[in-house]
Parts: C-alpha cells; sequence; structure tokens
C-alpha cells in the first residue's frame, strides 16, 4: 500500500474485502465469548446480524463523511442560494398579499372605460337613410 492511498483497514475498501474483515473479527470475537461462556445463545443468528449490521455501518459512515465533505465544500453557496430563496419568497407572499385578482383588476378597468353610447340597430340606420 502506498503512502498516499487513502484506503484503511475498512474505511474505502470493496465490498468483498470489508465483508471478509468484518466476518473474521466477529467470527474470532464468537469463538472467544462462546469459550467464555459456553450458552448457546442463537450464535449463528447473532453472528449473520451483527456482520450485517457492521456492513451497513460502514456504508452509512462513509456516505456521512463524504456529505459532509460536500457540505462544507459548498456551504457559502449554499448559505447564498438560502438567502435568495428566502428573499424569492417574501417577494412571493408580498405579491399574494397586495396584489388583487385579475378578475378584479378587470372588472375596475371596465367600471372606469367610459360607456359607449347605445348603437342603433340595423332598422333603425335604415329608416335613417331612407331606405326603409
Amino acid at each position: 500500500m502506498s503512502p498516499n492511498d487513502p484506503t484503511g483497514f475498512m474505511y474505502q475498501q470493496k465490498f468483498i474485502l470489508r465483508l471478509v474483515f468484518i466476518a473474521m473479527i466477529f467470527l474470532v470475537a464468537i469463538l472467544i465469548v462462546r469459550f467464555l461462556i459456553p450458552i448457546d445463545i442463537a450464535t449463528i443468528s447473532v453472528f449473520a446480524s451483527s456482520i450485517v449490521g457492521t456492513l451497513l455501518g460502514t456504508y452509512i459512515g462513509g456516505f456521512i463523511l463524504k456529505s459532509e465533505k460536500v457540505i462544507d465544500a459548498h456551504s457559502d453557496s449554499l448559505e447564498e442560494k438560502f438567502d435568495h430563496a428566502i428573499e424569492q419568497s417574501k417577494d412571493f407572499v408580498k405579491d399574494i398579499t397586495s396584489r388583487e385578482p385579475k378578475v378584479v383588476e378587470e372588472a375596475k378597468k371596465e367600471i372606469e372605460e367610459e360607456p359607449q353610447p347605445p348603437k342603433k340597430s340595423a332598422r333603425e340606420r335604415l329608416k335613417d337613410k331612407g331606405l326603409m
């Protein structure tokens, strides 16, 4: 292993190597416990569940470490994005609370417009021209 290689005993190892290392550790631990306490406590079930739990724990721990690095790297931009989102939401809420609905605005425009004089019907126009 080179001095610049970040992989450790379980950290950043392949799945098979993690499984072998964890299985060996728990196998030795169970043999010691069985020797000291000769009571049979569903050894295989404890052995299997402890291996699965430890494997899941190593992957969850690795995920947390990676996400922590990403969050630290982008924390400044995340703060700016968060502040920008807050400002946009304030503007949005302000627009919703202060603006009247479009229907009300259109009704006010119609009221403000001067009413047009009633148009003559076609019959009345023909009478005015003298054609009827």
